[in-house]
C-alpha cells in the first residue's frame, strides 16, 4: 500500500513539473530579448540580401510544424513594413552560423539592423506584435506599427 501511495506522488509531481514547465514555455515562446553587442551576419553567409532598414533572420527546419507558422507571421510583416526583408534559413545547411549565433531550437529568430548587427533575437512563434516589438528593439521603430 505504501508504494502505491509513493507512486501517486512520484506522478502528480511529475504532472505538476511538466505542466509548470509547458506554461512556462507558452508565456516566453516568441518574446522578442534585446541583443547588445550582437553578433554580425553578412548577405555572403546567408546567400540572400539583407532589408535595407532590418532583416528578420529565421532558421527552420523543413519537418518543424511551427516554423511554417513564424514563416506567416515574418513574411507578413516584412510585406506591410518597408525595407524590411525576411530571410529564412535551414538550420540544418548553415551550421557553422548556427553555432555562431548559439541558436538552440527552430524556430529562432533574429533581427538584425541596417548593418547586419543581430539586435533582437526570439525563439517559438512569434505575434505580429511581437514581431514589430522586436523590430522596434533593433531600432526600426516608428513606421513599424503600421
Amino acid at each position: 500500500m505504501d508504494t502505491f501511495w509513493a507512486r501517486a506522488a512520484v506522478l502528480a509531481t511529475l504532472i505538476v513539473v511538466a505542466a509548470a514547465a509547458g506554461l512556462w514555455r507558452r508565456r516566453v515562446d516568441g518574446r522578442a530579448r534585446a541583443v547588445t553587442g550582437g553578433t554580425r551576419v553578412t548577405a555572403d553567409e546567408l546567400g540572400q540580401t539583407l532589408g535595407r532598414r532590418a532583416t528578420l533572420l529565421q532558421f527552420s527546419a523543413p519537418v518543424c510544424a511551427p516554423c511554417r507558422a513564424a514563416r506567416r507571421v515574418l513574411a507578413e510583416v516584412a510585406a506591410t513594413v518597408p525595407d524590411v526583408a525576411h530571410v529564412e534559413v535551414d538550420a540544418a545547411e548553415h551550421l557553422a552560423l548556427v553555432r555562431r549565433l548559439a541558436v538552440l531550437r527552430t524556430p529562432t529568430v533574429l533581427v538584425l539592423d541596417a548593418d547586419g548587427q543581430v539586435a533582437a533575437r526570439t525563439s517559438g512563434v512569434p505575434t505580429r506584435a511581437q514581431v514589430v516589438q522586436a523590430l522596434e528593439l533593433a531600432g526600426a521603430g516608428a513606421e513599424v506599427a503600421a
